[in-house]
């Protein structure tokens, strides 16, 4: 896939999109920022900067198809935690470093729980996340699995079928009642658009486009029910036409990024910028609301906001620099060797059994 120097900008403000949301409004409104209270000013923006959230779910199954297509079960997985891992393993040290020191009783951290956060699965073991944002990632992975078993199963040519009957079997399954089948509801509607987007720009169908527009209404309705929900929980109004406007505006996004002129858009920094994205997204939160907590006051709240932004950056770009960028061979060796190796192990032994199973069926039949 040819880097897309739009979307790394788009990604990149996504994240200071959910930065903005958790610094500004969601840490004082949920109580884990008590040192000072809003901004009347930027909370009317602020408030909708969860929605950020949504659109990386959609650059996540654009990804992802270029990333499945054509590849076997064990690089795909190989793709994946060379994407996901080294960063987060040092965002959970970095986080848990801190909040050692100014955590408190609402942010501390215990030694099991910092090693079962290690695993993205800490969940399974009975802990809680080191920083809340990283349930997102639960939905990565439940995402990557499924995508998995499709190769590990010898379905990769049926790989677009499946993407573009993805969101008529969301649709069936909300007229039904069933959203809460796997992968049938909640925030899949975005990582199916991302999918079909990633197969309009290698191939135009109408089909695909009549996916897409189904996914389209599956994500403002969600959206907007997640909305009304937020509303009661959080004790805030939100505009129901600004949420369906941003939503399509994601759309329009991906539509103008798969274009040629889009494509071609040439941007200074971009790269650094997408590289940035995801170190920032992981350490912003609770590093954030323990600074605020322990250092910021209502005369000096906009200085330490600064000072916030400023050090999660930085931090980012380290981690980039020398958890992602300098050891890339080394991670991609390492996870070649493992998860990789046992990635095509299944795909071989998966492939074996459900041939096996179809020529059965098959005599069965004649």
């Amino acid at each position: 896939m040819k880097r897309l120097e739009l979307l790394d900008y788009g990604r990149f403000i996504a994240a200071l999109c959910v930065l903005g949301y958790h610094y500004l409004f969601n840490g004082i409104n949920n109580g884990k920022v008590s040192s000072i209270t809003h901004i009347p000013a930027i909370i009317d923006i602020a408030k909708y900067g969860y929605l950020g959230v949504e659109f990386f779910f959609m650059i996540s199954g654009y990804v992802i198809f270029f990333s499945a297509n054509r590849k076997s079960a064990g690089d795909f997985l190989t793709s994946r935690a060379v994407r996901l891992f080294p960063a987060f393993w040092v965002a959970v040290l970095f986080t848990s470093a801190i909040a050692f020191f100014i955590g408190g009783a609402m942010m501390s951290v215990t030694a099991p729980q910092v090693v079962t956060n290690l695993t993205m699965f800490p969940n399974v073991f009975g802990y809680a996340f080191v920083d809340g944002v990283y349930w997102t990632l639960q939905y990565e992975w439940k995402f990557y699995f499924a995508v998995f078993a499709v190769l590990a199963l010898g379905l990769q040519e049926q790989l677009r079928f499946i993407f573009m009957l993805w969101p008529v079997g969301m649709v069936l399954a909300k007229i039904t009642g069933l959203t809460a089948l796997p992968y049938m509801g909640d925030y899949y509607c975005y990582f199916a658009a991302g999918c079909l987007f990633a197969m309009l720009k290698e191939q135009k169908s109408w089909p695909t486009m009549g996916s897409l527009l189904l996914c389209g209404y599956l994500c403002i309705s969600f959206t907007l029910e997640k909305a009304l929900v937020l509303e009661t929980t959080k004790n805030v109004d939100y505009s129901l036409t600004v949420i369906a406007t941003v939503i399509v505006s994601f759309f329009a996004l991906f539509t103008f990024i798969n274009s040629v002129r889009g494509a071609s858009l040439k941007l200074p920094g971009s790269r650094l910028a997408g590289g940035l994205t995801y170190p920032v997204y992981l350490i912003h939160a609770h590093f954030g609301y323990m600074v605020l907590n322990h250092f910021a006051t209502e005369q000096n709240k906009i200085l330490v906001y600064l000072l916030c932004l400023a050090s999660v950056l930085a931090t980012a770009y380290l981690i980039h620099i020398f958890a992602e960028k300098k050891p890339a061979s080394y991670w991609e060796h390492l996870f070649s060797r493992t998860l990789g190796t046992a990635g095509n192990a299944v795909q071989i032994r998966a492939s074996a059994a459900a041939g096996s199973l179809y020529r059965y069926a098959l005599a069965k039949i004649r």
